[in-house]
């Protein structure tokens, strides 16, 4: 394995993965849903520094992790504006319906995070053991900013038991009823790791 800074040519496949798991349910019935994912997943790329892509010896991506300080910014409400610019109505309902979820979900994490805290914006892999690699990096990492905690939004549709099998605390279940269906409920979940934790029993 080779942990290495996310090379920013490799977008399009970190969107196509995204929209193939979202196009079922928050960007349902959304026509132009690969160009909206790949809008999402570049605001979640805030620093390079943060940003980590784990390769194979022959040098294919196989997982992408992305982290945030609470003080970083971007540039969310404008590209939604742009994004929306030649779409019809009813693109333009799902859309705002969308991105209002994630909105909303970024604004009340931000709510709950002290400054000593960052947030995991972005984690996917297809490769067992590759998500775990970059995590632990990532957090060595924030460790030396004087980061504590990491946070990460994940959701029903999601592998999310990955997280509290692997010491993150949850601290909110969401229901969120525009993405859910009879017999397939939508959640959305918030978890937490203590990093100074995670770092010490990592090398013990």
């Amino acid at each position: 394995m080779i942990i290495e800074p996310f090379d920013i040519g490799n977008i399009d496949i970190v969107a196509a993965i995204l929209d193939k798991m979202w196009s079922k349910d928050i960007f349902k019935g959304i026509k132009h849903s690969f160009e909206l994912s790949r809008e999402v997943v570049l605001n979640m790329f805030y620093d390079p520094e943060l940003a980590l892509q784990a390769c194979d010896d022959d040098g294919k991506m196989q997982a992408v992790a992305f982290a945030r300080m609470k003080k970083d910014v971007n540039t969310s409400k404008q590209w939604v504006e742009n994004f929306l610019v030649d779409k019809d109505d009813d693109e333009r309902e799902k859309v705002l319906e969308a991105t209002g979820y994630l909105l909303r979900t970024e604004s009340d994490l931000l709510d709950v995070m002290s400054e000593d805290s960052a947030k995991f914006s972005f984690l996917i892999s297809y490769k067992r053991g590759y998500a775990k690699a970059l995590q632990e990096r990532l957090m060595q990492m924030l460790r030396a900013r004087g980061v504590r905690w990491t946070y990460h939004i994940t959701d029903s549709t999601c592998t999310w038991q990955y997280f509290p099998s692997h010491g993150f605390e949850k601290v909110h279940e969401e229901l969120v009823e525009p993405f859910s269906s009879p017999g397939n409920p939508y959640f959305c979940y918030i978890f937490r790791k203590d990093i100074e934790r995670a770092c010490r029993e990592t090398h013990s």
